[in-house]
């Protein structure tokens, strides 16, 4: 099960109440447990507090006693303008983005800025384990709420152009909460659809594949020359000119094989072989042509969530156009190669 899990220096600097500045371990520990703020992850509340402690650098300390636990954070001015920086843009930051506000507003150079400025110390600032961005402590997380909103409407998927109006409109999340499908395995973005997934895991794959196949599928419809023609034209990955000399003399052959005048058993002989060693060449620079599309799929998939968490719409937008293209040539390709093993 994956979830949205803050790291283990936010969820001890999430157990410390406004104006607290110390606590007992039985304190912080039982207050983990109370909010469940290490239920996705294998430590227990104590060992995770332990591990904290001996970061270099934690929230919290030992204080003069070993049963208190006291945060390590000193207030500066930096911290302050990086907060109402937070605030104000009501979005999660990455901390280069954050020191570039604060050297925008202040006197002081970009390592100067890095070297006072350890969010880790401050309770007001939070992040999640696989996302580097700087969260505020006091923002909620929405996950919870889509994921129900979506279940108790039967709502199996959202695309990213009415994601924002979506959940502002219909779900109605708090201006301030954060959601995070990348996090969370009731989620799923593909291209420009989010998922949400409300069965099994296998009835899902089975849907999504299902809904991704049937438009392209029916859009390949064509002849196993056409696809050909337009895997020449379209793949940039593919070696063009090694493409279009191979694949088009066989084509050609297929459609006039009953125009050739009789010849004799040795020429024929040598045509077939002549033949089988121009389809080998064609079949093995197809599935070089796959092979590189797939690669390329692999590549637009991280660009895609990336594009996503910066709501960068139009971006999407393009690549979902690329993507499209590559799945029709992939199944024309796969078409000319079943074609040809048949011959």
């Amino acid at each position: 099960m994956k979830r949205p899990t803050y790291t283990l220096p936010s969820i001890v600097k999430k157990v410390f109440r406004s104006g607290e500045r110390s606590l007992p371990r039985t304190e912080i520990c039982s207050r983990m447990e109370a909010n469940e703020l290490n239920a996705f992850l294998d430590l227990d509340s104590t060992a995770l507090l332990e591990k904290v402690l001996q970061m270099d650098q934690s929230p919290v300390r030992v204080a003069s006693s070993e049963a208190i636990v006291e945060l390590t954070y000193q207030p500066h001015q930096l911290y302050d303008l990086a907060y109402r920086f937070l605030r104000d843009t009501g979005a999660p930051k990455k901390l280069e983005q954050i020191v570039a506000e604060l050297r925008r507003q202040t006197q002081f150079g970009w390592n100067q800025i890095l070297r006072m400025l350890q969010l880790e110390k401050d309770t007001r600032f939070v992040q999640y384990q696989g996302d580097i961005r700087w969260f505020l402590a006091e923002w909620t997380l929405g996950n919870d709420q889509v994921y129900e909103f979506c279940r108790k409407n039967a709502i199996t998927q959202v695309t990213s152009r009415s994601l924002i109006h979506f959940l502002e409109q219909e779900v109605g999340i708090a201006g301030d909460a954060a959601f995070l499908p990348v996090l969370d395995d009731r989620f799923r973005i593909d291209g420009e659809i989010l998922y949400i997934i409300a069965r099994s895991e296998d009835d899902i794959e089975e849907q999504i594949e299902e809904q991704m196949d049937e438009p392209a599928a029916a859009e390949v419809a064509v002849t196993a020359e056409a696809v050909a023609s337009e895997t020449i034209a379209n793949t940039e990955s593919v070696s063009e000119t090694a493409v279009s000399e191979t694949a088009q003399p066989v084509l050609h052959e297929e459609r006039t094989e009953k125009m050739k005048p009789l010849i004799t058993k040795e020429e024929m002989t040598m045509s077939n072989t002549i033949n089988q060693q121009v389809l080998e060449e064609v079949q093995q620079l197809l599935q070089e042509a796959i092979s590189r599309l797939e690669t390329r799929q692999q590549d637009m998939s991280q660009e895609v969530v990336a594009h996503f968490q910066q709501s960068n719409m139009q971006a999407i937008e393009v690549l979902m156009k690329e993507k499209h293209k590559h799945e029709q040539i992939v199944l024309g390709i796969q078409q000319v190669l079943a074609t040809s093993e048949q011959q």
